[in-house]
C-alpha cells in the first residue's frame, strides 16, 4: 500500500476513490476517471520513494492525464482548491 504525504507532512493511505471523486466532480465521465485512476496507480510504482508520494505530485499527475482526455474537466480540476479548515 502506498502512502501520500500531505502538505502538513502527515501520511495517509493512497485512496484511488479520492481521484475518482475529484475527477468526476470536475466534469469527467466515470470511465475517464477510472482510466486516470488506473494510470496513476501504475505511475506510483516509479514515482513513490520508499512507498511514499507527495500529494502535489499525485495532483499534478492527475491533471496531466485529465488534460489529455478532457481539457474542460482539467480546467475545473485545476481551479478547484479546498476551502481552508475553520
Amino acid at each position: 500500500m502506498y502512502k501520500v504525504q500531505k502538505k502538513d507532512g502527515s501520511l495517509e493511505d493512497f485512496d484511488r476513490n479520492k481521484i475518482l471523486s475529484g475527477v468526476v466532480k470536475s466534469g469527467a465521465s466515470e470511465e475517464e476517471a477510472e482510466g486516470i485512476a488506473a494510470q496513476v496507480e501504475g505511475w506510483l510504482t516509479g514515482a513513490a520513494v520508499e512507498g511514499v508520494v507527495n500529494t502535489m505530485d499525485v495532483r499534478s499527475k492527475v491533471l496531466e492525464l485529465l488534460r489529455l482526455v478532457n481539457p474542460t474537466a482539467a480546467d475545473a480540476f485545476e481551479s478547484y482548491q479546498k476551502a481552508p479548515a475553520i
